[in-house]
């Protein structure tokens, strides 16, 4: 009796490991199938169990750590005592990773592992009777189509970090690697097939014909990196069509925190083709929170108390001095206008719960429990290390101060030389007010129209319509500047602004840690350059792949490495 199997020892070994002569599953459990597939719950369950791993697959880690620590926007320095974590946090930033590095070890067996679960629900549909409970083959078809709209999403990792990659669309057949060429004309063709029976309107965190058509836009805009094909015109005919609502309803949102609030008060974002929903204590997004902050910031932010790690903060801005850093690169927050909504610091100003400001910066307050938002300036935060007993000021900045004034410890301002207030902290995630009882409530968009938006833009600057970006970008970057400041920082107003640094930096402000810098970076050729505490790459090596992990390698002898310079 075929058997369905519910936890595996570690399920990407199935798919590369042909060393092994026995490719039997271990599993700790297992169900036949017919006792597991007993109605319509049992089978979106299991169409479901991929897109859990896909939340945590995009927003757990690894392939987050990969996007972000290795370009010029964040850093996880080490302070004092904590973070130095085997240094390789300092690899990540100064791209001096090798390929027993974890962290692209992970980036390598996430995105499998959640192939894999699909590649075995999809099995199951092709092999079980499941009109017999009641499920139909139009059913069968669309939950297929949107299982491999999501593979297809698990892939556009592996190509990107590693470009030569195996395709698997079963948990059996082992092979070797195919050529970026070949993968990419897989997930294309994979989408082209399965877009006509997606929906319009998916479930809420389900792969639709916007989202399938989005990774489309994603494919195509980086084609010319991936594949050394130019596809701007297919991400151009594509992104427009897209916006025209061919593939679905969406629209840019009005509030710059709406996308990042979705499900907020009941709210959900127009402007999200594709998001994880959460709730507090099932699914949320506790990384995000746990990795940004202090220890301390419960206080600060009205949140449960929990074990925030004080690691994940913005690249500083300014020198020991005081004074900005002369980097074209990096500079986060500096490069933020000081009329810009998005740079105020972060608060929550009403009963409700609803916020302003996507930073944490400066002197630190306990959040104002008496009214139920704000902060009780009569409270401040001190700090729990080498500001004990003293309050904690967030600054935009990497130094000792606690040692000295001017924060010339021996090593100056590196990864290494930081403290427990170094760095600017963002809260452009939330999680929200817990008093109000909105903590960890909101989704996290993973695909939205405003990056459709900006890749059309892009097309259309590279091919010289410099006014046709403008009207693009401006379209959504109107909502972060009052009206009354608009005309000084549009880009149709001002059109000789909008040159290839400043469409690099409004990419940064964008979608910052929404995990596009890296990518951003290298198909603007700048993922190469120096930035606070980085020099230009060495090159002896290709940095803008990520080497096939050794591990990768001694599970699976059909595998070679092909990254050059680690060969």
């Amino acid at each position: 009796m075929k058997k369905i199997k519910i936890l595996y020892l570690f399920l990407v070994s199935v798919v590369l490991m042909p060393s092994c002569t026995d490719l039997t599953e271990e599993a700790f459990s297992v169900i036949p199938t017919d006792k597991y597939y007993t109605d319509k719950n049992s089978v979106n369950a299991a169409v479901m169990r991929p897109y859990e791993h896909g939340h945590w697959c995009g927003w757990d880690g690894d392939r987050w750590y990969l996007q972000e620590l290795t370009a010029d926007q964040f850093v996880w320095t080490q302070k004092g005592k904590h973070g130095w974590d085997d240094g390789q946090w300092v690899r990540l930033h100064s791209h001096t990773w090798d390929n027993l590095q974890g962290q692209i070890y992970g980036s390598w067996t996430g995105p499998y592992q959640g192939i894999g679960y699909i590649n075995n629900t999809l099995n199951d549909f092709k092999t079980f009777d499941f009109n017999a409970i009641g499920v139909t083959d139009q059913e069968i078809a669309a939950y297929s189509a949107e299982l491999r709209a999501l593979r297809v999403w698990y892939y556009t990792f592996l190509i990107d970090f590693f470009r030569h990659v195996p395709i698997s669309e079963d948990n059996l057949t082992i092979k070797g690697q195919s050529s970026p060429q070949e993968v990419f004309t897989y997930m294309e063709n994979e989408i082209k097939e399965i877009l006509p029976t997606l929906s319009k309107e998916p479930a809420i965190g389900r792969f639709g014909q916007a989202s399938a058509a989005s990774l489309l836009v994603r494919m195509y805009l980086n084609a010319k990196v991936w594949i050394g094909i130019d596809r701007y015109s297919d991400c151009a005919t594509m992104a427009q069509e897209i916006i025209d609502g061919k593939y679905g309803a969406y629209t840019i949102d009005t509030d710059y925190r709406g996308p990042f609030q979705s499900f907020y008060n009941g709210r959900r974002s127009p402007e999200n083709i594709f998001e994880w929903p959460h709730a507090n204590n099932i699914y949320d997004a506790g990384w995000l929170y746990d990795a940004f902050h202090h220890y301390k910031t419960q206080y600060i932010m009205d949140t449960q108390s929990r074990g925030t790690w004080n690691g994940v903060h913005l690249a500083p801005s300014r020198d020991l001095d005081g004074n900005v850093y002369d980097y074209t690169l990096g500079k986060p927050y500096e490069k933020f206008a000081d009329g810009d909504y998005r740079k105020q610091n972060y608060e929550i100003i009403d009963k409700d719960g609803n916020t302003k400001g996507f930073f944490l910066i400066g002197p630190q307050y306990e959040f104002d429990h008496t009214n139920g938002f704000g902060y009780d300036k009569s409270k401040p935060v001190t700090g729990a290390e080498e500001w004990t007993g003293q309050q904690l000021v967030f600054v935009d900045q990497v130094g000792r101060f606690s040692e000295k004034p001017d924060g010339r410890w021996s090593e100056g301002s590196h990864v290494t030389t930081g403290e427990e207030n170094s760095g600017v902290r963002l809260a452009k995630f939330g999680p929200l007010s817990l008093t109000a009882g909105k903590y960890m409530n909101n989704s996290i968009a993973e695909i939205r129209l405003a990056e459709i938006y900006y890749s059309l833009a892009e097309c259309k600057y590279r091919t010289g319509d410099k006014a046709g970006a403008a009207k693009l970008l401006d379209a959504v970057r109107k909502r972060n500047y009052p009206d009354s400041e608009w005309s000084k920082y549009s880009y149709v107003t001002n059109l000789s602004k909008l040159t290839d640094q400043e469409f690099i930096d409004e990419l940064g402000r964008e979608f910052l840690g929404e995990r596009h810098r890296r990518t951003d970076l290298v198909r603007w050729e700048r993922f190469s350059d120096a930035w606070w505490d980085k020099g230009i790459d060495k090159t002896d090596k290709d940095y803008e792949i990520f080497p096939i992990p050794s591990r990768a390698l001694s599970s699976n002898p059909l595998l070679k490495q092909t990254t050059r310079g680690w060969e």
